[in-house]
């Protein structure tokens, strides 16, 4: 197998160096307008903008990542390779990594999925962008009404599974659409004509999504305290045990470490974003090197948080997976699931 194309050696590896990772895969089965190519549209227009933004004096205060994937439909090849590879350096300084597989399936809003503590941006990005269906609303009017909102990243169908599942890497996949109305997936009729008269006839449902997605990379990469708010995830931690519980009546296993555990985690997430308040109202009136050292100390426990989730000897029976929060099903890659331990 050849090398992976793309390398992170050329990157400043600096201690305080950090990476907000956007990527999304090229290859297709036939014409892939939709799939993939939709997708690398908007990452190509967000790279362009960014490209803007350089030229205009701005400098991300974490560097962001545009990775182009290569064979994701021969088992995520491209993307599990390149994480592998570079499984230190990913581990150590990945904030993030915002994956788009594909952008528009046609009508229907935003359909987001995420690990949890990326809820809380998502809903705030999604409140500044119209939506291209309804211009009187914003991709939020719509996701709200979804049950539920914002979808978990448990499956393994797309290039989000190296980075949440292996590493423990908090992230982000979307689309605009729903894939019930996407008749045409992986076959010869996924074409610009079909994209043209059916998908998004205006182009203007992939303008949105890249909005949305180029926001939430921006306020990843310049915001001063990385905009992660666990307390979503402890909720959603409790929700998923109750599926546990409710799907196992009468076994002799006692559910309270387990519910207690999420009552920590509860604590200590209310506990760090109180101090994030009190860090960003400058209440602690702290110098500027005390300042600085206590934002990278609490932005270093944000980003790593994710990683506890997960266990070096992996699951039983399937030691690629690592994160025993969420996995693809043991039967099935493309279904979620909860607890995979």
């Amino acid at each position: 197998m050849s090398k992976p194309e793309l390398t992170i050696s050329n990157l400043p590896l600096c201690s305080f160096c950090r990476y907000v990772i956007i990527g999304n895969h090229r290859d297709a089965w036939t014409f892939g307008a939709v799939d993939p190519n939709s997708g690398t549209a908007a990452m190509l227009e967000i790279a362009e903008r960014l490209s803007q933004l350089e030229k205009k004096g701005w400098r991300p205060r974490r560097t962001i990542i545009v990775c182009s994937w290569d064979a994701e439909e021969f088992a995520l090849i491209g993307s599990t390779e390149w994480a592998e590879d570079n499984i230190d350096i990913i581990g150590s300084r990945a904030v993030a990594y915002l994956n788009v597989d594909i952008s528009v399936f046609g009508p229907g809003g935003l359909v987001p999925r995420a690990t949890p503590q990326l809820d809380e941006l998502i809903q705030e990005a999604s409140r500044m962008v119209p939506d291209p269906d309804d211009p009187s609303h914003t991709l939020y009017d719509y996701m709200i009404r979804q049950n539920p909102p914002i979808a978990r990243v448990a499956g393994a169908g797309t290039d989000f599974a190296a980075f949440v599942q292996h590493i423990g890497v908090p992230s982000l996949d979307m689309s605009y659409g729903l894939f019930s109305e996407y008749p045409v997936y992986h076959s010869l009729y996924d074409d610009f004509v079909w994209m043209q008269r059916f998908g998004d006839p205006l182009f203007h449902r992939h303008v949105a999504l890249a909005s949305v997605w180029g926001l939430i990379a921006l306020r990843l990469a310049d915001d001063e305290i990385i905009p992660f708010n666990y307390v979503s995830y402890a909720s959603e931690l409790e929700e998923s045990s109750k599926v546990v519980e409710d799907g196992c009546p009468g076994c002799a296993v006692s559910f309270s470490p387990l519910h207690k555990s999420i009552k920590q985690l509860e604590k200590a997430a209310m506990k760090i974003h109180m101090e994030k308040k009190v860090l960003q109202a400058d209440k602690w009136g702290l110098n500027t090197r005390e300042r600085t050292l206590k934002v990278r100390e609490m932005n270093d426990r944000l980003m790593m948080a994710e990683r506890a989730f997960t266990n070096r000897e992996g699951l039983a029976g399937r030691p690629w997976y690592k994160h025993m929060i969420y996995a693809s099903s043991d039967q099935d890659d493309w279904g979620t699931k909860a607890f995979p331990g």
